[in-house]
């Protein structure tokens, strides 16, 4: 089984079911979270990364983010997903959400 995100209505609300990734055709009025992270230094540049070159869109510029998995917050999900891509560790205790 593939990742599972956790389905949501037009107002954010959990809907109680999931859909596993590239299996799950997702229906009208139904959604999943996807999150972003801008990382920025104390001199204010903000880090890019590439794509890799097998990946869709490959070597394009990117800010690393992507889906929240089941039962995750979006902080969590970006704290993984800029782990999971990055290979380094951020603090939630200094990341706004929006």
């Amino acid at each position: 089984m593939g990742e599972l995100w956790d389905i949501y209505d037009v107002n954010k609300q959990k809907t109680g079911r999931y859909a596993e990734r590239e299996v799950y055709e997702f229906k009208p009025g139904e959604y999943h979270i996807v999150v972003n992270a801008l990382i920025m230094n104390s001199n204010n540049e903000i880090l890019i990364t590439k794509r890799a070159p097998f990946k869709p869109f490959g070597l394009m510029w990117e800010c690393n983010g992507g889906s929240i998995l089941k039962d995750e917050t979006s902080l969590q999900g970006i704290l993984r997903e800029v782990k999971e891509e990055l290979r380094i560790r951020i603090s939630g205790k200094r990341c706004n959400t929006f």
